[in-house]
């Protein structure tokens, strides 16, 4: 990422996340990264990681820093189109925000952020009521 896309970026997570919510780090380094909390309507709070290491260029992944759980039981830790997963690491879900072919270099790490809290808002519902996460996200046509 380039310093003036860094600059952008870091201006519009100020502006509607506000400093402390979020954090660089890794910067000028092959493997940068974004931290960013995240809580949910029901107060539930989550920590995003964002590998930057070829964004803008492609997606970045986004990890919920923690192993999440179906309702079942079942850790979220593969790729499922039901639960709109991809492969774990770290022991962390990752979360599936924007397809490849949908993907493109001006969509910021905002933009991101707020189809991964989407996802998290999905996500307690299925825990609260048991209905599956494709049933309430759709998997994507554009990328708006």
């Amino acid at each position: 990422m380039t310093q003036s896309r860094f600059r952008d970026e870091n201006m519009i997570l100020d502006h509607y996340l506000g400093p402390k919510a979020y954090a660089f780090g890794g910067t000028g380094t092959s493997s940068p990264y974004l931290k960013a909390a995240v809580k949910t309507n029901n107060g539930k709070v989550y920590v995003l990681y964002y590998d930057l290491s070829t964004f803008p260029t492609t997606k970045p992944k986004v990890y919920v820093t923690q192993m999440l759980y179906t309702k079942s039981g079942e850790p979220m830790n593969s790729p499922n189109g039901v639960n709109h997963t991809l492969s774990s690491w770290n022991n962390w879900t990752q979360l599936c925000h924007y397809s490849d072919t949908q993907w493109t270099p001006d969509i910021t790490l905002w933009h991101v952020y707020l189809k991964c809290r989407v996802w998290l808002e999905i996500y307690q519902t299925h825990l609260r009521t048991g209905k599956t996460m494709e049933s309430m996200l759709k998997h994507q046509t554009s990328h708006v």
